[in-house]
């Protein structure tokens, strides 16, 4: 289960979803992967490949792709991702990190499709 995790909670409305994740270091990696799925691109200059990433300290601003940074240190803060279909919210607090995905046309079954292979139930 290295590459799952538990979701604590889903809502869902119209035009939006939110889910809820305990704040676990392998959530970076989830996270990564859940965009990806949605189709967000890894090439633009806000690439999802630099969630939880280091940017190199010059003026390029690249990804470092061999290291990733502590989640414990990401207190209080918010990232947004945008793309054609969606616009997304990560906010990561002290225990717990909730995504924000809203959407134009009903995305659910591709939200879900996205995350099955990336959270586990607890049986």
């Amino acid at each position: 289960m290295k590459n799952k995790i538990k979701i604590l909670s889903i809502s869902k409305r119209s035009h939006r979803s939110e889910l809820r994740f305990p704040k676990e270091q392998k959530l970076f990696d989830i996270l990564r992967k859940f965009l990806i799925n949605l189709g967000f691109d890894v090439d633009d200059e806000f690439s999802v490949e630099g969630i939880g990433r280091p940017y190199n300290n010059q003026e390029d601003g690249e990804i470092i792709m061999n290291k990733e940074e502590e989640i414990k240190k990401y207190k209080e803060m918010i990232a947004n991702y945008t793309n054609k279909d969606y616009s997304v919210d990560i906010i990561y607090f002290s225990e717990k990190v909730f995504v924000i995905i809203n959407y134009k046309k009903d995305k659910q079954k591709q939200i879900s499709d996205a995350l099955k292979d990336l959270i586990y139930e607890e049986k």
